[in-house]
């Protein structure tokens, strides 16, 4: 008799819609449906429910709950300012709810149903997710390549009904397209990848998958990705790691010396120059940045747009009285105390992931965008799971 166990069945959905293929769904009116939106929201109120009826669980004060608490004044100001101004758009508003208030305490509530095997897990579950992200991804980008066309299973590695095509989705590099796996934009796929990269380092014992995600990262052609990995490689072996040895420097100077021709090289398959590193516009992104500067305390702008910098968008359509509260999501690297201890090394990483992202935040965030903080409130429950 097969006897499925719905703890597990759930872990692994997560893991697979969030990561492994995160545009599975369908667009209905502009607005993306996936699959990983809909699970979050159909489990949402059996979780809530569960949670204030588990003998106290939601309201016992450890220090995922005090992070969660943190939140709430960014929650009341979003809310306030935004309905009073309105939503100009009804699917940006619909994103921003999502990202920043449905999706953290779905998070939360689910980690009260966690225990150390289901973690246990969901770290395989990951693995294997990422594993299938980096490997379908470089082979999208060589059959791109070799064939000049796409291979995609609508519903499943891209969002049946939307608007744009893969070729549209800013990924064009003169000619030569990003690599996105099935994130449908490459930006958005290093984001993630970098986010992850320091848990999957962890768990993945096999280190030429390590490899090829980092590589997979590099074939983004995207500035931002090539800076965060960098950042990433300082974070890890310079400052996180008090443990830097010899052969460790090796290793570091060993990569670089492969790193640094292979982006000259790409570069120049792109038509470019090191001069490309070297935007002053910052990829288009300097022309909205008088937004953030000529921002009131409170805005009287109805919600339309997310840009790159989220920094921009709280400024321009909550004020810059939301901008401090913002910050508090990134707390948990501190509330979780995981950022420097070796002897816990998933809060450890996930922490560090955490930090990644908000290094990302200052250039390329995506933040409404799935899965963007679907994954980083993952990391989030993670930081505090050891």
């Amino acid at each position: 008799m097969l006897v499925i166990n719905a703890k597990r069945l759930f872990v692994a959905l997560v893991a697979t819609f969030a990561v492994a293929l995160p545009k599975s769904g369908v667009a209905i009116g502009g607005i993306p449906l996936n699959t990983i939106y809909l699970l979050i929201a159909l489990s949402f109120p059996i979780l809530l429910l569960k949670a204030m009826l588990s003998q106290g669980k939601l309201v016992r004060q450890d220090r995922y709950s005090i992070y969660v608490w943190m939140l709430v004044p960014f929650w009341l100001l979003f809310l306030t300012i935004t309905l009073i101004n309105g939503p100009g758009s009804v699917g940006v508003y619909f994103g921003y709810i999502m990202a920043l208030i449905m999706v953290p305490i779905f998070f939360y509530l689910w980690s009260k149903r966690l225990g150390p095997q289901e973690i246990q897990y969901l770290l395989r579950c990951l693995k294997n997710a990422i594993r299938f992200a980096v490997g379908f991804g470089l082979f999208l980008f060589v059959f791109k390549i070799g064939t000049g066309q796409y291979f995609s299973i609508p519903m499943l590695t891209t969002t049946f009904g939307a608007e744009l095509t893969l070729e549209a989705k800013m990924n064009d590099r003169g000619g030569l397209y990003k690599l996105f796996s099935t994130y449908n934009n490459g930006n958005i796929y290093a984001v993630c990848m970098i986010m992850l990269l320091p848990v999957y380092t962890v768990i993945e014992k096999r280190r030429y998958w390590v490899i090829l995600a980092m590589l997979s990262i590099m074939l983004t052609l995207s500035r931002t990705a090539w800076a965060l990995l960098m950042v990433y490689c300082v974070f890890e072996y310079l400052i996180f790691n008090r443990a830097i040895s010899v052969k460790r420097l090796i290793l570091i100077c060993a990569a670089l010396c492969l790193v640094v021709p292979g982006i000259i090289g790409l570069l120049g398959i792109m038509g470019q120059d090191v001069t490309f590193l070297f935007d002053s516009n910052l990829g288009g992104r300097a022309a909205y940045l008088s937004y953030f500067f000529d921002a009131g305390l409170i805005s009287t702008s109805p919600l339309t747009w997310s840009y790159e910098i989220p920094y921009v968008s709280f400024a321009e359509f909550v004020g810059l009285i939301s901008l401090i509260p913002f910050l508090m999501f990134f707390s948990n690297v501190i509330s979780a105390r995981s950022l420097f201890d070796v002897s816990r090394p998933v809060s450890r990483s996930a922490s560090i992931g955490c930090v990644m992202y908000w290094v990302a935040t200052f250039s390329d965030a995506a933040l409404v965008l799935v899965p963007t903080f679907v994954i980083y409130s993952l990391l989030v429950m993670l930081s505090f799971s050891e």
